[in-house]
């Protein structure tokens, strides 16, 4: 190698070398919203059916279904048993394990916040995956995510179709 080409390699790198400062920028995460158990919807049976959204369901994408959270609302999922964190967008509804008085837990579609949740997500493979959750079903995690704007309500493509 030429004295001139090694030259400009080592300028282009001279700021990874040991020693010296490398400045990073801070990520900004948003605060952690919610806590509490996921579930993952199971071995891809659900393949194809109809989300809530109206999109097919597809067990390798990163999506998760949460009973009140907007559609395409993209949340961070922090697993803090093992520090493994994913992006996942919200497309379903969901999970609606409810636990009863005595204990057992059953299926009611609702989105109160006055009843006794088996879990606050439900994941898609992919997701639970990627968060190493998989062996265990249920595991409690963080979400974090940004509140989403408002909308107003008014929709000119309703009024002129």
């Amino acid at each position: 190698m030429s004295m001139i080409k090694l030259m400009l390699v080592s300028a282009m790198f001279a700021h990874y070398q040991a020693g010296e400062q490398v400045e990073m920028p801070a990520i900004e995460l948003p605060p952690v919203q919610q806590v509490g158990m996921a579930s993952w919807y199971g071995n891809g049976a659900w393949h194809g059916s109809m989300t809530a959204n109206g999109e097919d369901f597809d067990p390798s994408r990163f999506t998760c279904a949460h009973r009140n959270l907007p559609f395409d609302t993209l949340v961070l999922i922090e697993n803090p048993s093992n520090g493994y964190r994913v992006w996942c967008r919200i497309n379903d509804r969901g999970p609606y394990g409810l636990n009863t008085p005595s204990g057992e837990w059953t299926f009611k579609v609702s989105s109160s916040h006055e009843e006794d949740w088996r879990g606050i997500l439900d994941m898609s493979i992919a997701t639970a995956e990627q968060l190493g959750t998989i062996q265990v079903g249920l595991q409690k995690v963080r979400l974090r995510y940004w509140a989403p704007e408002r909308d107003s309500g008014f929709n000119l493509a309703v009024l002129n179709p």
